[in-house]
């Protein structure tokens, strides 16, 4: 079975695509590096003592980001990084400034934009640091990173020495599957439906259409490899692809055209 849709963590994916098509613009990298330049030292600081933070810390991403929704709810919650210890970071207002009007210049009017990029730069520079471009979490361990709701409680499954000696190890996987297909169509029941295919693709389309100022013809053009295949419904599949790509990442048309 592939993916399931989960709205928030696709919104994220989707976003991601986009930032790759951006990448790969020069001109645009070569503004945001100009504007991450004077803060060099003081985001990597940050970059630094944030991982400190969470490896001391004693608190999960996921725990952060609630403490932090509580916080500016006024429910009584302490700021979950306190401000004594980060005072520093005052002198990026003018850096946070400058992206906020790169985004705008380019397109990426939404509300994400301006943290985006910025947790980008933080990231890119711990990489450079020596953080691993991929980091594999255990299953177990999901749950403290991603601060959602699961539509359901985990499912466990336990595997007696027995089952193994007398059924045999086929046997037993057969029966996890069995369980797993189950709880599958459970989650499907709560109305999560299968991951959006072509992801970055329609990114990509995102980007030629309100970036480079191409036509959904210029873009079917561009993509259509079929022998008689038709241009004006590719077209249309196109339009309706970037369209939907711009709902998805929560930009409005009537603010990019």
């Amino acid at each position: 079975m592939p993916r399931l849709n989960y709205p928030k963590i696709t919104k994220g994916d989707a976003i991601a695509a986009l930032l790759k098509q951006y990448s790969k613009e020069p001109q645009f990298m070569k503004e945001w590096a100009a504007i991450r330049e004077p803060y060099f030292d003081v985001l990597t600081k940050f970059a630094e003592d944030g991982l400190m933070f969470f490896k001391q810390g004693n608190i999960t991403p996921a725990e952060y980001y609630q403490d932090l929704i509580d916080y500016y709810k006024n429910e009584g919650k302490e700021d979950p990084f306190p401000a004594d210890k980060f005072g520093y970071l005052s002198e990026l207002q003018p850096y946070f400034d400058n992206l906020g009007e790169l985004a705008y210049k380019w397109k990426l009017k939404a509300p994400w934009a301006v943290g985006t990029l910025y947790i980008s730069d933080l990231i890119n520079l711990l990489k450079h640091n020596g953080l691993p471009d991929e980091i594999d979490i255990p299953i177990e361990d999901l749950e403290l990173i991603y601060p959602w709701e699961a539509p359901l409680p985990p499912l466990k499954i336990e595997v007696f020495a027995w089952a193994i000696i007398l059924s045999g190890r086929q046997a037993v996987q057969n029966e996890i599957n069995k369980k797993l297909r189950e709880y599958e169509s459970q989650i499907k029941i709560k109305g999560l439906h299968e991951y959006p295919s072509s992801l970055d693709k329609h990114a990509k389309w995102w980007f030629e259409h309100y970036v480079h100022h191409k036509t959904y013809d210029e873009i079917a053009q561009l993509e259509i490899h079929t022998p008689g295949g038709s241009l004006i419904s590719y077209a249309r599949n196109v339009g309706a692809a970037v369209r939907n790509f711009a709902r998805l990442i929560g930009i409005k048309a009537a603010n990019v055209e």
